[in-house]
């Protein structure tokens, strides 16, 4: 009985020794709040992917992964404390998938990832206050916002629009957006002539709204996320304002012509960071779809977003892949560095040991009547 009862206990060490030895890597974003349907679709794709490699591969060199996500509601403070118990307590070998502007560059102005020697694949934020920092331990896997206005930008001046008004988010991202916009429609010969702003993590965009639409611009470029875009577009429409509406690729199309409806969504054109999620003669794309078919949350919708999520975890998992058997934070950070140009259906992305830009791929898409989106 007694030697049972070893084996027993024995088996259980095992047991725990190789939860232990699981391969960690963490992530905080909005599951809650105004961001907090994007944040659990990006949570969701990232975790469809892990799940699939670790019951169909058997996880990365013989060892299953480990994701842990943490909620911020969109809140720096909140994304400071996730990230404090990723690294010191869920001892997690890289950080991806994260949100907020503002709670990045808490972490960067604080020199966390520098001090821990983690790297961060991935943030939603193409803002040059994270994009552009000095930490090496950023891996850029979006292209930045500065390649998205240009983009917007040109095809307004190619449609013969010469003024156009910014709607903006009061923090680190849409700031910067402003400052971008007002460069690139100055190179453009373009002039902007109303802004409005709306506090982050808020929906208090009436003041913007009334700002925009007694300006009367031919265009509106919005630099802003979901819900807020929703609740403006309301407000601008119902003040009479007609401007042809633009965005960053920050707004979920699927969740925002389910606030507004497809009448009022019709017309928005939108930039793209990632490729088309219903393009299935992509290898990637057939890849993701079949991992959110078998392993995402069935409320989980195809989008863009759950595409974002799908392909940081994949990049990661190419890095500790790469690292070797019982992968390190270093090793992680050193094959990252490392990576050079990888190829996924046709998404380029890539890093050196002097570039963390990742990707610079953006396209154009449109919201149509039906409240598809069209490329």
């Amino acid at each position: 009985m007694r030697a049972v009862t070893q084996g027993i206990l024995l088996a259980l060490c095992l047991i725990g020794s190789a939860a232990q030895a699981a391969i960690v890597v963490g992530q905080s974003a909005p599951l809650t709040g105004v961001a907090g349907e994007y944040g659990r679709h990006l949570s969701e794709g990232a975790k469809a992917y892990f799940l699939s490699l670790n019951r169909q591969s058997g996880g990365i060199n013989g060892e299953q992964v480990k994701h842990i996500v943490y909620d911020d509601g969109f809140d720096a403070k909140r994304t400071l404390d996730n990230t404090r118990k990723l690294i010191d307590q869920d001892k997690a070998v890289a950080l991806m998938g994260y949100f907020g502007a503002d709670g990045t560059y808490e972490l960067l102005r604080r020199s966390w990832l520098d001090q821990a020697g983690i790297p961060l694949v991935g943030l939603t934020s193409g803002a040059s206050s994270v994009r552009d920092a000095a930490s090496p331990y950023i891996f850029n896997t979006r292209a930045g916002q500065q390649d998205e206005v240009i983009k917007l930008v040109t095809q307004m001046k190619r449609l013969g629009i010469d003024r156009f008004g910014v709607l903006y988010q009061d923090d680190a991202f849409g700031r910067d957006g402003l400052k971008v916009a007002q460069a690139e429609a100055k190179k453009a010969g373009l002039s902007i002539v109303a802004t409005g702003s709306y506090k982050a993590n808020t929906l208090t965009v009436e003041s913007a709204a009334k700002k925009l639409a007694e300006a009367n611009p031919p265009a509106i470029l919005m630099i802003s996320i979901t819900k807020p875009t929703g609740a403006f577009i309301k407000a601008f429409r119902g003040l009479g304002g007609g401007a042809i509406l633009y965005h960053t690729s920050t707004v979920d199309f699927d969740e925002l012509v389910r606030e507004v409806g497809a009448e009022l969504a019709h017309g928005l054109a939108i930039a793209q960071v990632y490729p088309y999620p219903w393009d299935n003669q992509n290898k990637l794309i057939r890849e993701y779809r079949t991992a959110m078919a078998e392993y995402a949350s069935a409320k989980t919708p195809i989008s863009y977003a759950s595409l974002e999520g799908f392909i940081m975890a994949k990049l990661v998992a190419e890095a500790i892949g790469r690292a070797g058997p019982s992968p390190s934070r270093s090793r992680v950070f050193q094959a990252l560095s490392n990576l050079g140009e990888v190829n996924y259906g046709g998404f380029r992305i890539g890093y050196s040991p002097t570039d963390r830009a990742g990707s610079r791929f953006v396209e154009l898409t449109i919201i149509n009547q039906k409240g598809e989106l069209s490329r």
